[in-house]
């Protein structure tokens, strides 16, 4: 449970996810696999309940993965991801606002080249 005012780690993993989906959708992707260190996010994003989920994020997160589209959800270990860790680290930033890369930072781009070539 969340203090007022406060935004617990689940719920921003949650908004951080329902963001990225948005994303998506506005994109035109008809198929994307999310990645989470999370596993209490990917366990109730998987749960066969989430319509009755206690969480309005984890219904609102339901209900846009049946748009007609192909999503997967799946737990990573947090140390599996190097670049999205960097990412959350990077300072350059504006502001807090979402940040759209046309093309990776330089300094992330060993470490997806690195992240792709043990995935496959």
């Amino acid at each position: 449970m969340c203090l007022s005012g406060i935004v617990c780690p689940l719920r921003t993993e949650l908004w951080g996810i329902l963001l990225g989906l948005q994303l998506v959708w506005d994109n035109g992707f008809e198929r994307f696999l999310i990645q989470s260190d999370s596993k209490e996010a990917i366990k109730r994003l998987a749960s066969t309940q989430t319509s009755s989920d206690s969480c309005s994020l984890v219904r609102t997160i339901d209900r846009m993965r049946h748009r007609g589209w192909a999503t997967e959800f799946r737990w990573i270990l947090r140390e599996g991801s190097k670049p999205a860790d960097m990412l959350s680290k990077f300072n350059n930033l504006p502001n807090y606002d979402i940040t759209i890369f046309f093309q990776p930072p330089e300094a992330l781009q060993s470490l997806l080249d690195f992240d792709m070539f043990h995935s496959l």
